[in-house]
């Protein structure tokens, strides 16, 4: 078995963290009904200045991004991809959080984006991951 470093582990760590948060997310919302979870978000929406057009999709496809992301990094599998992604998706959820005045939601996703971009910056420390047994680790 490989030695790792006390600084891989804590990579690791962090990174699986995050994923088990965002798989979590995802989970419940579609266990628990991903149209219930859409209808109650599109009507939080109501009187911020996005369009309900813009808002259905978005609401609807929350948990299965979530899912997906929480996967990717519960594994370490397309690691650098899931950073970029989730960092892209922190920002658009904090748009919208920001659009209905929601300035609390908006800071708390302030520090997923924080996550996100330590996750990235240390890549190079992914070395528990299927990336890295792969042999990817520098390139996805």
């Amino acid at each position: 078995m490989a030695s790792y470093s006390d600084r891989q582990i804590a990579y690791a760590l962090l990174r699986f963290a995050l994923g088990v948060n965002f798989f979590g997310h995802g989970l419940v919302r579609v266990i628990t009904g991903d149209q219930k979870f859409a209808e109650g978000t599109i009507r939080g929406f109501q009187h911020s200045p996005l369009p309900e057009m813009l808002v259905t999709p978005i609401a609807y496809a929350i948990p299965f991004i979530e899912l997906a992301l929480g996967l990717g990094l519960i594994l370490g599998l397309f690691s650098r991809a899931a950073f970029v992604c989730g960092a892209l998706f922190m920002s658009l959820l904090t748009f919208g959080s920001t659009m209905k005045s929601d300035f609390g939601a908006a800071g708390g996703q302030l520090l997923y984006s924080l996550v996100f971009f330590v996750l990235l910056a240390l890549r190079t420390e992914n070395t528990l991951s299927v990336d890295a047994h792969l042999g990817r680790r520098s390139s996805v």
